[in-house]
């Protein structure tokens, strides 16, 4: 009984059979093998995920930096550390000189700043401390005086904090900021 359907074929199809099962299979395999494929890309992509998440990490380290660093003025800092530079460069000079004079020569006061110096060190001082629109009252003649003068000497100056004006002094000895006094120029708020 078998065999009376298979006659019953057309002969065409008994010759092209083996042919479709052929191509079939190689479609099953074309598929397989781009199923196989895309497989493996998304392998690659879940991997590619895994390493971005970290981004995410990163992220919120950096938001939780930021928050905790956001009381720093930078301008200010930028200021200390030029002060602290330029003081720095003021030892190294004073080292210097004390190393070249001679162990048998009477000690003789380190020669002061220079006006200019002092001008310019004393509003670095002031832009550290939070001031604006720094001013030295006295002149550079004035202020060449005071520092040649070797006692401890007032400098006035005027400054502005958020907006208000505010007055004070700076003490100086042998050109060496010692000390800053400022305060707002009312005495009491109306």
């Amino acid at each position: 009984m078998s065999s009376a359907p298979a006659q019953a074929l057309p002969e065409w199809v008994a010759i092209s059979l083996p042919w479709l099962v052929a191509l079939c299979a190689l479609a099953a395999a074309a598929t397989g093998v781009g199923v196989w494929m895309l497989l493996r890309e998304l392998r690659g992509l879940a991997k590619l995920g895994e390493r971005l998440a970290v981004l995410d990490d990163i992220r919120a380290t950096l938001a939780r930096v930021a928050k905790e660093r956001e009381d720093l003025d930078l301008r200010r800092l930028e200021h200390v550390l030029i002060e602290l530079r330029d003081g720095q460069r003021r030892l190294e000079d004073l080292l210097l000189r004390s190393s070249q004079l001679s162990t048998s020569a009477p000690a003789s006061p380190v020669p002061s700043a220079s006006a200019i110096g002092l001008s310019e060190r004393i509003v670095q001082r002031l832009l550290a401390q939070g001031f604006e629109r720094v001013q030295v009252v006295p002149s550079l003649e004035e202020l060449a005086k005071l520092a040649e003068s070797g006692a401890v000497h007032e400098v006035p100056i005027e400054a502005r904090r958020n907006g208000v004006l505010c007055k004070g002094r700076v003490l100086v000895r042998d050109g060496v900021l010692i000390d800053v006094e400022v305060q707002p120029a009312y005495s009491m708020f109306p």
